[in-house]
C-alpha cells in the first residue's frame, strides 16, 4: 500500500463520522442493538457463548474494557469505517465515549455481527443457527479466510505467508522460531506478546529447542543479541 493511501485510511479510522453508513450496515447490525450496548455498558453481564470475542478474551486471561482487538477479518476499511459511525450513532451517542469502544471489545463484536450478516447471505449457511453463523464468522474474523467470504484479499495472503515464516515455531525455523521475534533488543514493552494469537497451525511441529535459546545477552555498546 502506498504511504499516502495508508494515511488516508488511518485518518478515515481515527474518525468515524467521515464514512456515513450505508443501508447494508444498518441491516445488519440493527438487530444486534441492545446486545451491543450491553456490552459496551457492562460486558461482564452478557453471556460469552453469545460473543465470542469476549470468550476469546476470556480465554487470553485479557481484560473485558481495556484490550485492543486487532482482528476485522476481510473487512475493508470503509466497511470498518462505516461500521465504526453506525456504532456511535446507535450505541455509544457521543464521541466522548471512543475511548471505550474503539478497537475493543464492543466494536469487535459489531464486526462480527457484520460478518456474520454476510455469510448468512450465502445459501451454504442458511441450515446455521444464529449462534453458529456467529461462531463462524468470528474463526473468519479471527483468522481472516478469504474463501469462507467468497473473495480472496492477495495483498492479505502475501502478508498472512510472510506471517506464517516469522512466527511459526517449527523445525523450518530454527532456533528463531522459538518465540525469538523481536527478542533481539531486549523484552517487549509492556510484556506485549506477537505470539498471542498465533495459528495453532504454526505451532503444530515444535522444533526441540533449549532455554539458551531464549537468553538475552548484550554485546558491545548499544546491541542486544540472543544466544542461539
Amino acid at each position: 500500500m502506498h504511504p499516502h493511501e495508508m494515511e488516508s485510511a488511518e485518518d478515515i479510522l481515527a474518525d468515524p463520522s467521515s464514512t456515513p453508513y450505508g443501508a447494508e450496515v444498518d441491516k445488519a447490525l440493527a438487530p444486534a442493538l441492545d446486545d451491543l450496548r450491553d456490552i459496551l455498558l457492562s460486558p461482564d453481564n452478557v453471556p460469552s457463548e453469545s460473543v465470542p470475542a469476549k470468550k476469546w478474551l476470556e480465554d487470553q486471561k485479557k481484560s473485558l474494557t481495556d484490550t485492543l482487538i486487532p482482528y476485522v477479518g476481510a473487512l475493508s476499511v470503509s466497511e470498518r469505517a462505516q461500521i465504526a459511525y453506525w456504532f456511535e450513532t446507535h450505541v455509544s451517542l457521543t464521541k466522548d465515549a471512543r475511548i471505550l469502544w474503539f478497537g475493543r471489545l464492543p466494536i469487535a463484536h459489531a464486526h462480527t455481527v457484520f460478518i456474520a450478516f454476510r455469510m448468512h447471505q450465502d445459501s451454504q449457511y442458511k441450515n446455521l443457527t444464529a449462534r453458529e453463523i456467529v461462531s463462524k464468522a468470528w474463526e473468519v474474523q479471527l483468522t481472516r479466510v478469504p474463501t469462507i467470504l467468497n473473495s480472496i484479499d492477495v495483498d492479505a495472503e502475501s502478508v498472512e505467508a510472510l506471517e506464517e515464516e516469522m512466527f511459526e515455531n517449527t523445525n523450518r525455523t530454527g532456533p528463531s522460531g522459538n518465540e525469538q521475534w523481536g527478542l533481539d533488543v531486549g523484552h517487549h514493552q509492556d510484556g506485549w506478546n506477537p505470539y498471542l494469537g498465533v495459528l495453532k497451525t504454526w505451532d503444530e511441529k515444535k522444533r526441540e529447542g533449549n532455554e539458551a535459546e531464549c537468553e538475552v545477552r548484550r554485546f558491545g555498546l548499544n546491541h542486544w543479541f540472543v544466544i542461539h
